[in-house]
């Protein structure tokens, strides 16, 4: 397995994760008014979900794979689009613009950003030197 198949994975169990964690913490307790007492029906819906995204994301992530892909481009994508949308955020919040539209508008902001950084990736530097 080469490194770009194992980043590929590694990207998709920590999709598959987030998309648990939320639906088991965030819209599992709006939407069911039982009370759980011992805490085990979020634990449960987290697996289950995990169990259910896990293989889909694996699936979608790892055929979308380029021809002109290099190990570490979709880490720098990912890593510039948090960076970008959480400081956007952040500053968008401290100047006292909340709600929705400045959320799509630091969302939008690291989406493009996350599409130019491919660039960034170390391994293409070194290629493109060599070239």
């Amino acid at each position: 397995m080469n490194a770009l198949r194992i980043e590929r994975l590694i990207w998709a169990v920590v999709f598959a994760a987030l998309v648990a964690l939320v639906v088991a913490f965030v819209l599992v307790p709006a939407f069911v008014p039982v009370p759980d007492l011992t805490g085990v029906v979020p634990l449960v819906v987290a697996l289950v979900t995990f169990a259910a995204v896990a293989p889909i994301a694996a699936r979608l992530s790892l055929g979308a794979i380029s021809a002109d892909e290099k190990p570490g481009d979709q880490t720098v994508q990912y890593v510039v689009f948090f960076v970008v949308a959480v400081v956007g955020q952040v500053a968008l919040g401290s100047l006292g613009y909340e709600g929705t539209g400045p959320s799509l508008f630091a969302f939008a902001a690291g989406w493009l950003a996350a599409t130019k950084a491919r660039r960034l990736n170390p391994r293409r530097w070194n290629r493109e030197a060599a070239a």
